[in-house]
């Protein structure tokens, strides 16, 4: 008993501390006056919002004038580090702890992590953190060489500037961040913004599928890039996980355009075009770019977003959300009931215990949801702009899947409602793999007990 408690702190509990303070550090660096580019002291909450929100990987800005007009150069790198460290994840800092403190580590914890990341040995999880750098180094910089032809026809005359947008852009699309340094309007033409504006069509639609790309990439697992890029599997030889990440990948994303086009395709006004529907499925995917504006979309477009960004990207990517995967056990669960059969797909069977994990994060998603909509709404009575509910829900899920689109009610909210996005957004990058394992010495100590209460059934529906 004695030397449980001499085991302090949980690593997982270490994480989550490690994450907060990276957070407060970068809010303090932003709020400095050498970060602002008005040489004054920044307001500390809308500097909070925009670290947690980069460390966060969401995107969502209080910001009137968004990132490249408002903070200067080292404001912009410090939002860059955070989206590197939170692009990283949770997953990648817990190993370090664990590593750091794995003489004094259970057994239970190093099962846990080992499984977390798909290794049958506590040793390969050094070598997988290793391959997750190296993946994202790669990628990133993939990212930055694509992105130089396109913004050399506007940057051609500013060496500076075309590295560092290339530089920003590659790194906060792959880490499925949002942020730009473009201004106020993301990617959208036509509404002020001169960069965007200023880019022959070729560049902008070039840009913009490179986006896509690193998007798609950085929302799929490392371990699902891993496997791919091997080369030494074929498809069919691919784990139940891959195929199951790459599926329900594709259904959300050419599903979602489908859907956008029925919605918002076919509108007297302000219809959406194919690309931009194309875009809009994968950028919902937690990334936070906008190449079309999000005040025009329709009540279905709204609900076709909100959807695919509650389900997000998939476990140990840069994405957020409930998760690829939860959505196809639960989506399955109930094909699988109805159809009175076991729960079975690609040649393997899921227990009970997966199901029940699933639906419990759905339901913890929901709630955390409803009671942010509720807490923000009576934070903003006052406010003209959000008395469209659907818009202020869209807000809401967006900050809960860490994805950063936004109807442009974020500058406009109270301290409360920022508070709770603040929260919301930690919440949402937290993941299943942290929130469970925080409750797990609970759920041991139930499993100690060795007696068992007699099993009772009741109606149900």
């Amino acid at each position: 008993m004695k030397s449980d408690q001499k085991r302090g702190i949980s690593p997982y509990l270490l994480v989550i501390l490690s994450f907060v303070f990276v957070i407060l550090i970068g809010a303090l660096i932003l709020t400095f006056p050498f970060s602002q580019k008005s040489g004054q002291w920044g307001e500390f909450i809308d500097s909070l919002f925009v670290a947690t929100s980069a460390t966060c990987v969401t995107g969502l800005c209080t910001y009137k004038e968004g990132i490249g007009g408002q903070v200067t150069f080292i404001g912009q790198l410090t939002v860059l580090i955070l989206i590197q460290i939170g692009g990283l994840g949770f997953i990648t800092v817990l190993t370090f702890l664990i590593t750091l403190f794995k003489k004094r580590l259970q057994f239970k914890n190093r099962y846990f992590l080992s499984q977390a990341v798909g290794s049958t040995s506590f040793a390969a999880v050094i070598k997988f953190v290793r391959k997750l750098i190296l993946i994202s180094f790669i990628i990133e910089l993939i990212g930055f060489l694509l992105f130089i032809p396109a913004f050399y026809t506007i940057y051609k005359n500013d060496p500076k500037m075309l590295i560092w947008s290339s530089i920003f852009t590659s790194i906060s699309a792959f880490n499925n961040a949002g942020f730009d340094i473009f201004g106020s309007t993301s990617l959208i033409r036509d509404v002020g913004n001169v960069a965007m504006d200023s880019l022959p069509s070729w560049a902008y639609y070039y840009i913009c599928s490179v986006i896509m790309l690193l998007i798609t990439f950085g929302g799929l697992s490392f371990l699902v890039i891993m496997e791919m890029f091997s080369f030494k599997k074929k498809p069919k030889q691919y784990k139940a996980f891959t195929k199951i990440v790459i599926l329900t990948s594709f259904i959300l994303l050419v599903g979602g355009c489908a859907l956008l086009m029925l919605t918002d395709g076919m509108k007297s006004t302000n219809r959406i075009s194919l690309f931009d529907a194309l875009f809009q499925s994968v950028t919902c995917r937690t990334a936070g770019f906008a190449n079309f504006n999000q005040e025009n979309l329709s009540t279905g477009g709204y609900v076709v977003s909100c959807l695919l960004m509650f389900v997000g990207g998939s476990p140990l990517s840069t994405a957020g959300g409930i998760k690829t995967t939860t959505a196809f056990i639960i989506v399955l669960a109930i094909f699988c009931y109805l159809r009175g059969k076991k729960v079975v797909a690609f040649k393997r069977s899921y227990s009970s215990n997966m199901i029940l994990k699933a639906m419990s994060l759905v339901f913890i998603a929901a709630i955390l949801i409803a009671v942010s909509f509720v807490g923000i709404g009576l934070f903003e009575r006052n406010n003209p702009l959000c008395e469209d509910g659907e818009k202020l829900m869209f807000e809401v899920v967006s900050a809960f899947g860490t994805v950063g689109l936004s109807a442009n009610l974020t500058p406009t909210l109270a301290l409360g409602s920022k508070i709770i996005l603040i929260l919301l957004m930690f919440l949402g990058r937290l993941g299943p793999i942290t929130f469970f394992q925080i409750f797990q010495n609970s759920i041991d100590k139930e499993e100690k007990i060795h007696f068992k209460y007699v099993e009772e059934d009741f109606l149900i529906g």
